[in-house]
């Protein structure tokens, strides 16, 4: 088998070859009438109507011998079988061309008329084909796929073309994400445009990316969170407000966490945790069946149903460590954990009745967490000494940690109405949704260490 530089070499002759015949292996316009899966979907109409087409898409596979050549081509919408033969209807000087200098790879434009072969396939019969695209290296599957995993996501490209159900995942990710969006859209939430550039990272406990304005002179650090800018907005006068977008944690990378990840956080003006858990299984139950048709699906060989969530209090008596290790893991249909001590987050409102608890709730399906929301602090005093405590930890040395914002709490000062946060991990939700159980696979572009 040759060498993939050797097929490089190959294709660079024949790159010249179409530069010697004064084609533009490259050329700037293409003309497409339909997409291949209009003109499936249409077949029989365009068919009998005798219409002429000029199709387009990249060459998956050739096959065929002598005066008779069948390629398989693809748009990205469909799949679709192309017919050339010699001189009746394709032109002898395009056939000779297609087999001097076309290859597995290669974008084309084809113009001709549909019909069906003896064996009943949809094709079209070429009478012109034209390069747009010339490929110099080959497809995956003729050096038998990507076999290195990290190789995968490294080369995204690659990993979409080999393997129809990866770029099928994310297709349903941006279902999911757009289901979501109808979802709140249509609760009277306003999607907002939150900073990236932050002076101060704030909103959540974690060690923040940090990078630098030469221009003024000043450190900036990439969201952690944007509950405070939402918390600021609802202090503004806008009641239902949310942000869906990139969050930046200098964190480990493993199986649930990639340092740049998507998140959705909204607040709502006058809601509290007991609504908001109400809120989030409406809102599941809407994407799931979205998505399924159905409120069951399976993950990981177990079947999940988003018909009935369960509540379950945290174990006070249980070390966090022991909960995510012993716990969590167990709680595989919906279910929702509740009563947190206060020291769990500093932007928690404590519960009436037990003001050693925070009224927050987090969402854990098949043992991941999915969701976190609470009652939103938004008493100034309470949350001037809770900043407090976390620079005591920061004074310490802690890394996870929220530090004051003085600006937010001068919005806080101002009034802020009671409300309920929410933060939805949607690489999370979408792994949960596809049956995958590494964040990579759910990510175009995923970090990863360079290679040497």
């Amino acid at each position: 088998m040759a060498s993939i530089e050797e097929i490089r070499e190959a294709r660079l002759k024949k790159l010249k070859l179409l530069e010697e015949k004064g084609i533009n292996p490259y050329p700037t316009t293409a003309h497409q009438d339909k997409t291949l899966k209009e003109a499936i979907d249409n077949f029989d109409t365009i068919s009998e109507g005798g219409e002429h087409l000029h199709l387009v898409g990249r060459i998956l596979s050739i096959r065929g011998q002598g005066k008779i050549i069948f390629f398989d081509f693809d748009d990205g919408t469909a799949r679709f079988q192309a017919f050339l033969k010699h001189g009746e209807p394709t032109k002898v000087e395009d056939f000779e061309l297609f087999q001097a200098a076309f290859d597995i790879g290669d974008f084309v434009e084809v113009r001709g008329t549909l019909f069906l072969t003896k064996k009943e396939e949809k094709s079209i019969l070429v009478e012109n084909l034209r390069m747009l695209s010339k490929s110099l290296r080959p497809l995956p599957e003729k050096w038998h796929g990507l076999q290195d995993i990290e190789e995968r996501f490294r080369k995204r490209y690659l990993d979409l073309i080999a393997s129809p159900e990866v770029k099928e995942r994310f297709v349903i990710r941006a279902k999911i994400i757009a289901l979501i969006r109808e979802f709140y859209v249509n609760k009277g939430f306003i999607e907002v445009d939150l900073p990236n550039l932050q002076p101060l990272a704030g909103g959540a406990t974690a060690v923040p990316f940090t990078t630098t304005h030469r221009a003024l002179g000043m450190e900036f650090f990439l969201p952690i969170a944007q509950e405070l800018y939402l918390k600021e907005l609802l202090a503004g006068g806008m009641p239902k407000v949310f942000e869906m977008g990139k969050r930046f944690r200098n964190e480990g990378i493993d199986t649930t966490h990639n340092p740049e990840f998507t998140m959705l956080e909204s607040n709502e003006a006058y809601a509290d945790a007991a609504s908001q858990r109400a809120f989030i299984e409406e809102l599941f139950k809407f994407v799931v069946q979205g998505v399924f048709g159905k409120l069951e699906f399976e993950y990981d060989g177990q079947k999940i149903s988003m018909s009935e969530f369960k509540v379950m209090k945290y174990p006070l008596l249980t070390s966090d460590e022991e909960y995510k290790k012993n716990i969590r893991p167990t709680l595989i249909q919906p279910t929702f954990i509740i009563d947190y001590p206060v020291a769990f987050n500093p932007f928690a409102k404590r519960k009436d009745d037990n003001p050693e608890l925070i009224d927050r709730f987090q969402l854990v399906v098949s043992g991941v967490e999915l969701v976190n929301a609470f009652s939103e602090l938004n008493n100034p005093i309470d949350q001037s000494e809770r900043y407090v405590a976390e620079d005591k930890k920061g004074a310490k040395g802690e890394k996870e940690i929220s530090p004051s914002d003085l600006e937010y709490l001068e919005a806080m000062e101002y009034g802020m109405p009671p409300n309920g946060g929410i933060g939805i991990g949607i690489d999370r939700l979408v792994m949960l949704l596809t049956n995958v159980s590494n964040i990579k696979e759910v990510i175009l572009f995923p970090t990863l260490k360079p290679k040497n």
